[in-house]
């Protein structure tokens, strides 16, 4: 069940207040403090954040989520939807696969090895400013991922045409026939989620 709530730009946003089993991974580098996390918690002020650290190794990473998943739902009732964006993308569709759940994934890390290459070397947390080495051995940790397409799930996968810092392209094909693909005029960060986003979301916790 939905509310409506005007939003100071005079737009008219819904807010789903019982829709309570939304789990969402921030991305490399990132914490729950993203902005992502805060636009999907102005219309489902009851979801969750899943944390990792980057500086983690991808199984004991995944591992970990796992862990937050589990105790999540033994708190909360209902059916549990993943929400990732960037690498979060990549591990929501990984942690989709293993549990069976619906996800959505933002600008989604495909090939996660060859995407945080580049990071190799020090890096600052965009939530917090702490310094840290993103090493070989942590990238080299994501080379060897299950294919999460195999799945029979659900998946909605956002893509911003403007994404520099990710190619869409890429992306796009990897999940074309495996995904309902939905492309919106945003960089690598989304602006704000739109009727098709929230109205997925919410139709699958139905």
């Amino acid at each position: 069940m939905a509310t409506s709530h005007l939003s100071r730009s005079g737009l008219c946003i819904k807010i789903y207040k019982r829709v309570s089993m939304i789990a969402y991974v921030h991305g490399f580098n990132s914490s729950p403090a993203s902005n992502t996390f805060g636009l999907l918690r102005r219309v489902f002020p009851n979801a969750h954040a899943l944390r990792y650290p980057s500086s983690g190794l991808f199984p004991e990473n995944l591992a970990h989520l796992q862990g937050q998943v589990a105790a999540l739902r033994a708190e909360e009732a209902g059916p549990l939807v993943l929400v990732g964006s960037s690498l979060g993308g990549f591990y929501a569709s990984q942690l989709s696969a293993l549990l069976a759940c619906n996800c959505a994934l933002f600008n989604p890390v495909v090939r996660p090895a060859q995407a945080l290459r580049q990071f190799v070397g020090p890096n600052t947390c965009f939530h917090g400013g702490q310094r840290w080495e993103f090493t070989d051995e942590m990238c080299d940790s994501y080379a060897i991922f299950s294919d999460a397409r195999k799945a029979f799930v659900e998946r909605l996968v956002v893509l911003g045409r403007a994404d520099t810092l990710l190619d869409p392209a890429e992306a796009r094909a990897y999940w074309k026939n495996h995904a309902c693909i939905h492309e919106t005029d945003d960089g690598h960060s989304l602006a704000a989620l739109d009727g098709i986003i929230t109205e997925t979301l919410a139709a699958w916790q139905q």
